[in-house]
């Protein structure tokens, strides 16, 4: 709650009776506590606000203002006024300063104005644009190369201390032209501003509120007018229309709008006092201009020069010397947003000390701090994108208007001088489309204009006259939401920018499209006017569209066009077949999985809907309440959403709002009819959001906002690729795999981005199909880019193998020996996945050996002599090698039975010796005793080579249990004499 301040404390000098005004204004300052900034944005129509700091407001009333802002109840603290804190030094009545530590008195700076024109007459020329409400001129100075020429140079605008008490830029902008002038033919820098720029200076913008106190000192100096008007807040408002302060305009005001209609400032700034920031548009509305990041690189530029040329702190307000005029707090009726809205400039507002009325000692040092800053600031007026623009049969200059595309918002578009056809489009580096435009010519489009930062793209234009015959072309329809199989009867709309009238004018509507039926082709128009003339059928088209015609899907449709004289003409549109609509003709909020918030629901209305018998309409709200209606959609491609708007409030305090993702895209209020809002919307999952939202007190008008004709963009799961990984494959291998994708909307195509399947014998067809045979081992990469019918699209990276051709890499295979198990692990190299072994002929058949698909040759061989086979190995694409192979089996060696348990058979405990030999080397060259593996290598050294090799022979003696062939331990051997056979050499197998 507020409460007003119970102690008023009188302070001297709150007002001030100027013996040279027409009538006393009576001033306060003072300051007081809000609770959030909504209150100040409501405040801004009422008084004057000069800061804001946190939740502590600065300003200023006059006698009407300060009654009414008392009646609401604030509590506050009158401060002394700013032009009275201290005695300036003042010069001499009528002398001109030289030295800058000194205020002029009004008559000395007439006459310093003057002598800049006298002393240079080819630089400066003085012009006095009229009066303040007490006779005070309004001055500027023009400087340039040939001041008393036109050129094709931009024009560029200073102006200081509109509002009175703050004086530092007065003297600045004084000391401005002194250096522009005097170092002219010194300095490289000044010379290249002068040559190439006509600089318009106006160092005192309210000389009746800055001599408030008499011509000769600006102590009490006050911030209004001689009528008590903030001339900051008398200027013509984008959002609030000619008057939003209430006051008709000053004498000061009108000679400023005059000024400006009468040239074309390319860039311009307004300084101040109070407080040391650059100010950047918009003041008066939340969204952005189309060129905020320009603007923030250039007021950061001026900010960050002042930093290097001052002490540390100077020009470090709010965002470190920048900030945005609307974040700061609301402005209405501003020279700022007027320039830029109404005459196509671009102005900032320069905060530029704190201390409004600065001790005249200072001058000199914020002279130092802002030199810099003020000649750079100038030179973005150089750069961009400029030439003339001009009649192609006269070579006159044009007055023309130029549109940057899919960038211009809100009057952004620029203008030509028309004097001399030059225009100058500062803008962000980038590549665009530029439109020229002018009444009577033939508009020409040029895409591909390449900016570059801090250089200037020239391009010159030619506008062909109109002729005086009609130039007709489709305008609208009004079709509305179409769907399969929908009978639908609509009007078209054309227009005329030919330089006639179009008479007689007849149309008949086709369609090659194969999803739609034209049942109602031709039509009459009255006569359409010249110029931009625009006429609607007098009778309906109708045409139907089949139930299998896609979502989304674009049917073209040609209109033939006659009117008299021989005028022949066609015209081509295009209607979105299954667009997602929400225009409420359902009479509920079925349609869509609409959500209500805040204090009230929102209702279906039959009361003078968009369109269609139906809108949607907030509810009945209270003070410091809202009304919500939003949805949550899955968007499917990158698209717009737009809707009609509608809203009847408390102008700039109660607002209709519009959300995507819970941030705020735009507000309305006060009284706008039906328009239609566009947003851009990024695939994914969304939550659009409409509110109508009340501040603490008064309602105006229904008190309500109103929405009708969604068009959502295209609703559906975002396209993605659902294939993840591609299978490494073989070279010289036939290659096959259907790339996967989900989500989007019609019709896929997908493509090889870049072209990084080029070479590698593979491609990506339109289907998503990649084939081929690789060519060459390796590493593949490529990015695949699949795209819908709506201009959905995704893309992922791929990277796989390609292997050489598998091989059999085994070449030779260890002997075997008829009866003893054998194993051989055979092995490959190359090939991709699993790879499969076979014997290709089946030449191991009945040998007693087989080859496992793991390539594991293994049995008990039961055939001596050489064995040959094919080994075969196969990739898991199908690839293969093989390779002849080559196995010896030695003879088997002689059993000697022993019948130990006199049974007369061997069998059971009986033991089997197997006794046979080996060339030396193939076996171990040593003996080993029979425990515990019942095995003896017994080497003989039969060429005496003392080592058992080449021809010596190794006899190997196995113990086996009965007539098993199962090694057995020789602690499980039998007692009793053993058994003897004839041997191939006589040994002693039990000797060591």
């Amino acid at each position: 709650m507020n409460f007003r301040l119970i102690a008023l404390i009188i302070i001297t000098g709150c007002f001030f009776l100027a013996t040279n005004s027409a009538a006393e204004v009576t001033q306060y300052y003072f300051k007081f506590q809000v609770s959030s900034k909504d209150q100040v944005n409501k405040l801004t129509n009422i008084i004057s606000i000069d800061n804001v700091d946190g939740l502590t407001v600065y300003a200023y009333a006059n006698g009407e203002e300060f009654e009414n802002f008392k009646a609401l109840g604030y509590a506050y603290e009158i401060l002394p006024s700013p032009g009275t804190l201290i005695i300036p030094d003042m010069a001499q009545p009528g002398e001109i300063i030289t030295d800058w530590d000194t205020y002029p008195t009004y008559s000395g700076y007439v006459a310093m104005m003057n002598q800049f024109a006298v002393t240079y007459p080819d630089l400066c020329r003085i012009v006095n644009i009229g009066s303040s409400v007490n006779g005070h001129a309004l001055l500027f100075a023009k400087i340039s190369d040939s001041v008393n020429t036109l050129e094709d140079e931009p024009e560029v605008m200073y102006s200081s201390t509109m509002h009175g008490d703050e004086t530092t830029g007065y003297v600045l902008m004084l000391r401005l032209i002194d250096y522009l002038l005097s170092n002219y033919s010194t300095d490289p820098q000044v010379a290249n501003l002068v040559n190439g720029l006509e600089i318009w200076i106006n160092p005192l913008a309210n000389p009746d509120g800055s001599y408030y106190g008499g011509d000769n000192t600006i102590y009490g100096a006050i911030r209004y007018n001689a009528n008590g008007a903030d001339l900051n807040r008398n200027f013509p408002d984008p959002a609030e229309g000619d008057h939003p302060d209430g006051r008709a305009w000053q004498p000061e005001t009108i000679a400023m709008m005059n000024f400006f209609d009468a040239h074309n400032f390319v860039i311009s700034a307004n300084f101040h006092g109070g407080a040391e920031v650059v100010n950047y548009p918009w003041d008066t509305w939340v969204r952005r201009h189309a060129d905020d990041s320009w603007f923030i690189d250039i007021s950061r530029a001026y900010a960050e020069s002042c930093q290097a040329h001052s002490p540390s702190g100077y020009m470090t307000d709010l965002n470190d010397g920048i900030t945005n005029g609307y974040d700061w707090y609301r402005v209405s009726g501003g020279r700022q947003d007027y320039i830029i809205y109404f005459e196509g400039g671009r102005e900032v507002t320069i905060e530029i000390s704190q201390t409004k009325l600065l001790p005249a000692g200072q001058l000199p040092a914020f002279w130092n701090y802002n030199r810099i800053s003020f000649l750079n600031f100038l030179e973005n007026a150089l750069y961009g994108v400029r030439g003339l623009v001009t009649d192609a049969t006269s070579g006159l200059p044009l007055a023309a208007q130029v549109d940057v595309h899919n960038h211009d918002i809100d009057s952004a578009d620029v203008h030509t001088d028309p004097d001399v056809g030059d225009y100058h489009r500062m803008i962000d580096a980038g590549t665009y489309t530029f439109e020229f435009s002018s009444l009577g010519y033939v508009a020409q489009t040029v895409s591909g204009v390449n900016v570059v930062d801090r250089n200037t793209t020239l391009l010159n234009i030619q506008l062909q006259p109109l002729s005086s015959d009609p130039m007709i072309s489709f305008y609208s329809h009004d079709a509305g939401a179409v769907d399969p199989g929908d009978a639908v009867s609509m009007h078209i709309t054309l227009e005329n920018d030919g330089g006639g009238v179009a008479n007689g004018v007849t149309g008949v509507l086709s369609s090659d499209d194969p999803y739609v039926n034209i049942t109602g082709n031709s039509s009459a128009y009255p006569s359409i006017p010249a110029l931009g003339g625009r006429g609607a059928s007098i009778s309906q088209y109708a045409f139907a569209v089949l139930p299998s015609c896609p979502i989304l899907h674009d049917i073209t449709f040609r209109l033939d066009i006659n009117a008299s004289g021989g005028y022949v003409d066609t015209a081509f549109f295009t209607i979105t077949v299954g667009q997602q609509i929400e225009d409420f003709e359902s009479g509920n909020f079925a349609s869509y999985p609409w959500l209500m918030g805040g204090n009230a629901n929102w209702i279906i209305t039959s009361t003078a809907p968009y369109e269609g018998i139906y809108s949607a309409v907030s509810g009945d709200i209270s003070n410091n309440q809202s009304s919500q209606l939003s949805v949550q959609v899955d968007v499917a491609a990158s698209g717009a959403i737009s809707f009609y708007r509608k809203v009847s409030s408390e102008d700039n305090y109660d607002y209709l709002r519009f959300f995507i993702d819970n941030v705020l895209q735009d507000q309305w209020s006060g009284e706008m009819s039906w328009a239609e809002a566009t947003f851009n919307v990024s695939a994914g999952t969304h939550t659009f959001k409409w509110g109508y939202y009340k501040d603490g007190s008064v309602s105006e008008g229904s008190d309500c906002g109103w929405i009708d004709f969604i068009v959502f963009p295209p609703l559906g799961q975002a396209l993605q690729i659902t294939t993840l990984t591609l299978p490494n494959w073989t070279v010289g291998i036939p290659y096959s795999i259907q790339l996967q994708a989900s989500g989007g909307i019609g019709e896929r195509t997908w493509s090889d981005v870049d072209n990084g399947l080029s070479g590698t014998g593979l491609g990506l067809s339109s289907a998503g199909l990649v084939s081929g045979a690789p060519g060459a081992v390796g590493s593949i990469s490529f990015t695949a880019l699949v795209q819908d019918e709506i201009g959905g699209s995704a893309q992922r990276p791929f990277v796989f193998a390609i292997n050489s051709q598998p091989q059999v890499s085994t070449t030779s295979l260890p002997s075997g020996n008829v009866g003893i198990p054998y194993s051989c692990q055979l092995q490959s190299t190359g090939g991709t996945g699993n790879i499969i072994w076979s014997d290709r002929d089946g030449d191991l058949a009945g040998s007693g050996l087989v080859l496992s698909q793991a390539g594991l040759l293994s049995g008990t061989p039961l055939i001596s002599g050489e064995l040959g086979f094919t080994a075969v190995v196969i990739d898991s694409v199908g690839a293969t090698g093989q390779r002849d192979l080559l196995l010896s089996i030695a003879s088997p060696g002689t059993y000697v039975p022993g019948d130990v348990n006199n049974s007369g058979q061997t069998n059971g405990v009986d033991v089997t010796f197997f006794v046979t030999y080996l060339k030396g080397g193939e076996t171990p060259p040593f003996t080993i005793d029979c425990p515990p593996h019942g095995v003896i290598y017994a080497a003989g050294d039969v060429n005496g080579s003392c080592s058992a090799n080449g021809v010596d022979v190794t006899y190997m003696v196995a113990f086996f249990k009965g007539l098993q062939t199962t090694l057995v331990p020789c602690a499980d051997c039998p007692p009793g004499p053993a058994a003897t056979s004839e041997l191939p050499h006589e040994v002693d197998f039990m000797r060591k």
